[in-house]
């Protein structure tokens, strides 16, 4: 029992200390937003600190020379951090603008791989 305890532990320490970056990011990006409640901060912080775990992760994962510095990907985390809450929301507004367009896009796409009827000409 007292081996899964330290192992959980171990894995919890290893979990926030990867977070560290990402979060140190995000608390920076917070000295520069004045007027802000509390709500929002941590929202704020919130919002940083997850995308920029994970864009570290995938970073990390799609490097094309099998490994990168941990502290290249600490930079990179940290800088995501301090981006993320203010990128996210464009980021989101363009992505629904072009899911929106989507069937419209789909629908023109397919009347020019068809003929036109009979009837419609």
């Amino acid at each position: 029992m007292e081996k899964y305890l330290h192992e959980l532990f171990a894995s919890a320490l290893a979990f926030l200390i990867g977070l560290t970056p990402a979060a140190l990011g995000a608390a920076v990006s917070l000295s520069y937003e004045k007027g802000l409640t509390w709500a929002e901060r941590f929202t704020q912080l919130a919002v940083g600190t997850i995308v920029s775990y994970f864009a570290g992760g995938f970073i990390a994962a799609i490097w094309p020379w099998g490994t990168i510095n941990p502290f290249v990907l600490q930079a990179i985390t940290f800088t995501v951090g301090m981006i993320a809450f203010k990128a996210t929301p464009k980021f989101i507004a363009s992505c629904s603008d072009a899911v929106a367009s989507l069937p419209a896009q789909i629908r023109d796409r397919a009347v020019s791989w068809f003929p036109k009827r009979k009837d419609d000409a």
